[in-house]
């Protein structure tokens, strides 16, 4: 999910943002008509990954429907993005683990408990872009298709390889695959990123892409869910300018600098 915040709101089009996959995102046009210039991959590779789905209280017979992704912390908690529960209560939402497909009913499915927002989540600007979700149900971790991630223990640095993963938009007004998709993308400095977005970005964020190149980005769908370094996560899809544009990196929730902030809530709902 991009969205793009306060003083460019007039000059970007909205990316990551607006988490239902039925809106259309502004996307970057690609050859490559996966997760913007990515590949398909099994869920056994990336068992961390979830599929947020939602049911609105106001239509009780409509089916849930993928609305972000997210990251399993543990068998109780699931880290996802602000942005996609803000205005939101937990019996709205089913956490699918285990299953390789945006509509796939061959995982787990299990009830959100309760929603646990950044208290200092912004919004306007995206800053503090993080959520926790506590499971009313265990998950049943298997170490394979259904398995916890661990967070970043280190700030990451520019450069370094990352791999976003989720089912969003394959591109500019395009539909999101029914399969779970990856893609590299490298870090980019914080120097940068505040470069191309106008001193937006702050310590609670985290940049990656391919700077000057694009055509490789998570897009719209892909919110809430995992930017991870050597299996350890990173960051958590957040906003940006569009999909895979050259000029404007993605920018994610900095899981380092709020790794504190998931340890402290965790550990006060054991």
């Amino acid at each position: 999910m991009k969205l793009v915040a306060i003083l460019l709101l007039v000059s970007f089009v909205f990316g990551h943002a607006l988490p239902l996959e039925e809106t259309k995102d502004k996307a970057m046009e690609s050859d490559d008509s996966r997760i913007v210039g990515g590949n398909p991959v099994d869920i056994g590779a990336y068992g961390y990954q979830i599929s947020l789905r939602k049911k609105s209280i106001f239509a009780p017979y409509e089916p849930y429907q993928h609305i972000c992704g997210g990251s399993i912390y543990s068998e109780k908690f699931i880290i996802t993005a602000a942005h996609c529960i803000i205005a939101s209560v937990a019996s709205e939402f089913k956490v699918v683990a285990g299953s390789n497909f945006r509509t796939g009913t061959d995982g787990v499915m299990v009830p959100v408990k309760q929603i646990l927002m950044h208290e200092f989540y912004n919004p306007q600007t995206f800053n503090n872009d993080i959520a926790l979700l506590e499971l009313a149900i265990p998950l049943p971790l298997n170490g394979f298709t259904i398995r916890p991630i661990e967070l970043m223990d280190t700030a990451p640095t520019a450069g370094t390889k990352s791999t976003v993963t989720g089912w969003g938009a394959l591109a500019e007004n395009a539909p999101s695959p029914l399969d779970l998709n990856a893609v590299d993308v490298p870090i980019v400095s914080q120097e940068l990123c505040n470069e191309d977005y106008k001193d937006l970005i702050t310590d609670q964020m985290l940049c990656a892409g391919l700077r000057g190149i694009g055509g490789k980005d998570a897009c719209q769908g892909d919110s809430g869910g995992p930017l991870a370094i050597r299996n350890k996560l990173a960051g958590v899809v957040s906003w940006g300018a569009g999909c895979a544009r050259p000029e404007y990196p993605g920018v994610y929730a900095n899981v380092w600098a709020l790794r504190d902030w998931i340890l402290e809530k965790t550990s006060q709902e054991e």
